[in-house]
């Protein structure tokens, strides 16, 4: 099939797939690299498209990320995104192949990564085309748990499975227990190098979304972040911001140490004496505490973060998350005070 005239300003020119897939080279992007200028142009454009092996894309549409993977037969999608995110994803995938979407895969059960799932469906219908929609057993337990509010899997992979064939290629699926939600999941592409793990950290973005992107609990966030890095992938797809490298989650490591040691060292500068309120219910007192920790926190983090865009919208919250942690299960460095 012939080469597409174009595509968007800051995506490649990529050649249409047919069954022949295989032997149609497209131009990929070195892993560790960055697209150019997807911060503004994921907002600006219908989507942003691009090829990271022969078979697999990286598409960006709005605030979120898919990733789609093109055999000799069909195309399968992970993740259908929402607020109308599927319809540019569709349009990506035919900009590049003219094969089915045959696949399509839930990552987790939030609805910012799933609610589009029936635009799928509806496509699947026009098109006469069977679609099989794919989720580990703890997303499919959860599409129930919240009434179906989303197209029920047709295939779902038990935790003792943890894999699935798409024709020739083998997806495996990890938990993630990270906190994000309790069904997260990892979907690596096996033998494409490419990992497809949402919502744990933002490639780019040096500051990342709230609480760590909605962490619960930083300790298993960073536990699995590290068995990630040990993962045999090139390229990871967060689900926000820009394609992911191992350097991506060193800095994410990075920010929760030094966002660890600030708090701690404000837990010991901040007396509580100097915010209890006679008189008055104890969380008036512990609120007073714990924005006075954050403040002090904050300062110290200004040094080094301060000068990025997110710092005032969204590293208060990231202190917050630590804040609460470290008094749950660490015992934050605190002086003493009659």
């Amino acid at each position: 099939m012939a080469l597409i005239t174009s595509l968007m300003s800051a995506t490649l020119a990529l050649p249409s797939l047919s069954n022949a897939a295989a032997t149609t080279m497209v131009e990929t992007i070195q892993p560790g690299q960055y697209i150019p200028n997807l911060i503004q142009n994921r907002y600006t454009q219908p989507y942003v498209l691009q090829a990271l092996t022969q078979r697999t894309y990286f598409v960006a549409t709005g605030t979120h990320n898919a990733t789609f993977y093109v055999s000799d037969k069909g195309v399968m999608v992970i993740d259908p995104l929402s607020n109308g995110g599927a319809q540019s994803v569709i349009k990506a995938i035919k900009s590049v192949t003219d094969l089915p979407i045959t696949a399509l895969i839930y990552s987790h059960y939030h609805l910012d990564h799933l609610s589009d799932a029936q635009i799928f469906v509806d496509n699947a219908k026009k098109e006469n085309v069977n679609l099989n929609i794919i989720a580990p057993e703890a997303v499919a337990d959860q599409v129930t748990r919240y009434g179906n509010l989303v197209p029920v899997p047709t295939q779902v992979v038990s935790a003792e499975k943890n894999y699935f064939m798409f024709d020739e290629l083998k997806v495996s699926i990890t938990a993630a227990n990270d906190t994000h939600s309790i069904d997260n999941s990892m979907f690596l592409l096996e033998g494409e190098g490419v990992l497809h793990y949402p919502d744990a950290i933002e490639p780019e973005d040096f500051i990342p979304y709230f609480r760590l992107v909605g962490a619960l609990d930083i300790a298993p966030l960073e536990n699995n972040l590290k068995k990630v890095k040990e993962m045999d992938w090139k390229y990871l797809n967060a689900g926000h911001g820009n394609i992911g490298s191992r350097k991506d989650i060193d800095k994410h490591l990075t920010l929760i140490n030094d966002i660890r040691n600030s708090v701690n060292m404000a837990f010991s500068e901040e007396p509580f004496g100097k915010y209890f309120t006679p008189n008055a219910d104890i969380l008036v007192s512990v609120h007073k505490f714990h924005n006075g920790v954050a403040e002090n926190a904050l300062d110290k983090l200004k040094a080094k973060y301060g000068k990025h865009g997110r710092f005032d919208a969204a590293m208060k919250s990231h202190v917050e998350l630590m804040i609460t942690n470290l008094s749950y299960y660490q015992m934050p460095h605190q002086e003493q005070h009659d």
